[in-house]
C-alpha cells in the first residue's frame, strides 16, 4: 500500500469527524424474498418515495468527513441505477477508497455493468463484490425466495470473473448467512464454491442476526457455527499469509469467529462495543442508528440539514453510545465486531497474540 494511502487510513482512523465505518442502505426495494432476512420488514418489491435522492445523499457525503469503509446495502443495492453515481459521490467527498457491495446477483448485467463503472470512474483502493450464496441449487432458490436464483448468481460470477483480470483493485467474494436452513448442507456449499467458483478471492460466513422473516431458522448451535467455520478457514488458505497485512486481518478474523461463538454461548465480549463512535447505520429514507442491531434511531438527516455531525452530536446520541459501552453491549453483528476490534488500540496487543499464536 502506498505512502499516501496509509496516510488516508491514518486520517479516517483518528481524524474523522464521523464514524470512519459507514453502512448505507440505499434502497428499500429488493427482488429477493430471504428466509432468513433480518431487514424483511422495512424493504418491499419496490423502492420507497421515502428514499434518500442522489443530491440528497451528496449532501450527506460533503457533510460526513473522511470515510475509511463505507458498505452499500438495502433492500438489493443494484436496483439503484445510480449506484456508480452514489460511489463516485463518496470517493470524491468521503474520499473512501475501500467499498463493500453485498448482492444477491440476480441482475448480472447491471451488476457487471454498474461494477466496471464504478471501478473506472472512481479511485479506489478496494471494491468488493459480495455474492450472497446459502446453499446450492433449489436449495439456495428457497431459501432466497426466488426461483432461478442460483443459476442468475453463477451468470453474475462469470460476467465478474473478466473483471477481476482487468481491473486489480475487484475483488469477489461469496458469502453465506449460516442458519438452520442449511446448517446441515453448507460444508457442501462450501466444497462446490471452491470447486466451481474458483476465482473468488474469498468465502465468507455470517451468522443469521436479528428478527428473521422466519424466526425457526435462527436454531443454530454455537457448536455447529465453531464446526462450520473451523472447516471454512482450512479452505480460506491465502497465498499471502504470510504477509503482515493478510497475517493481521486473518488473526482479527480469529478474534472475531471467536466473539461471535461466545456471544451465540451468552458469555459477552471482552472488549468495548464501538457501534455508533467508529460504525454507523443510515437507512434508505436518512435515518441514523449506531448499528443493525439495536433499534435505537438517533435521528433523521432530513431534520438535521443532511449533516451525520449533527445527530452525533446530540446529548441523546451521546447518551446511546455511552450507554453501549457502559452495558458491555455484545453481538453476534461481525460488522460492529470487526469495527471494535480495529478501530480501538487497545485491541492490538490482543490482534498481535494471536498473530503470534496462529503462527
Amino acid at each position: 500500500m502506498a505512502i499516501s494511502n496509509w496516510v488516508n487510513v491514518a486520517r479516517s482512523y483518528w481524524w474523522s469527524k464521523s464514524p470512519p465505518y459507514l453502512i448505507f442502505q440505499i434502497t428499500s426495494g429488493c427482488n429477493s424474498r430471504c428466509l432468513t432476512c433480518f431487514n424483511w420488514e422495512k424493504i418491499g418489491e419496490h423502492p420507497s418515495k421515502e428514499d434518500l435522492t442522489l443530491d440528497e445523499i451528496e449532501k450527506i457525503s460533503r457533510n460526513y468527513g473522511r470515510l475509511l469503509q463505507l458498505t452499500l446495502g438495502g433492500g438489493e443495492p443494484f436496483l439503484r441505477n445510480d449506484i456508480d453515481q452514489i460511489c463516485s459521490i463518496f470517493n470524491r467527498y468521503s474520499s473512501v477508497q475501500h467499498i463493500t457491495i453485498p448482492t444477491n446477483a440476480l441482475l448480472p448485467e447491471r451488476v457487471a455493468a454498474k461494477v466496471e463503472a464504478i471501478l473506472k470512474t472512481c479511485s479506489l483502493n478496494y471494491l468488493r463484490i459480495g455474492l450472497s450464496l446459502d446453499a446450492i441449487g433449489e436449495e439456495h432458490d428457497r431459501i432466497r425466495g426466488v426461483p432461478g436464483n442460483y443459476e442468475k448468481l453463477v451468470e453474475t460470477y462469470n460476467a465478474l470473473v473478466p473483471l477481476k483480470k482487468k481491473f486489480r483493485n475487484l475483488g469477489v467474494e461469496v458469502s453465506s448467512v449460516l442458519s438452520a436452513l442449511n446448517c446441515d448442507s453448507i460444508m457442501n456449499t462450501i466444497d462446490v464454491v471452491k470447486k466451481e467458483f474458483p476465482h473468488i478471492d474469498k468465502h465468507a460466513l455470517v451468522m443469521i442476526r436479528g428478527d428473521a422473516r422466519v424466526a425457526e431458522t435462527k436454531s443454530v448451535s454455537p457448536e455447529k457455527y465453531r464446526e462450520v467455520i473451523k472447516y471454512l478457514s482450512m479452505e480460506n488458505v491465502s497465498e499471502d499469509e504470510g504477509k503482515f497485512i493478510p497475517r493481521f486481518f486473518k488473526a482479527v478474523f480469529n478474534l472475531n469467529t471467536q466473539m461471535v461463538y461466545d456471544d451465540l454461548k451468552g458469555n459477552g465480549w471482552e472488549i468495548t462495543c464501538l457501534a455508533g463512535e467508529k460504525l454507523l447505520i443510515i437507512t434508505s429514507n436518512g435515518d441514523v442508528y449506531p448499528c443493525e442491531i439495536l433499534g435505537t434511531k438517533l435521528g433523521n438527516l432530513r431534520e438535521y440539514g443532511y449533516d451525520v455531525s449533527s445527530i452525533m452530536g446530540l446529548s441523546d446520541s451521546k447518551e446511546v453510545i455511552n450507554k453501549i459501552k457502559r452495558d458491555k453491549c455484545s453481538c453476534s453483528f461481525e460488522c460492529a465486531i470487526h469495527a471494535s476490534l480495529i478501530f480501538d488500540l487497545k485491541n492490538f496487543p490482543r490482534i498481535l497474540l494471536k498473530m503470534i499464536k496462529s503462527n
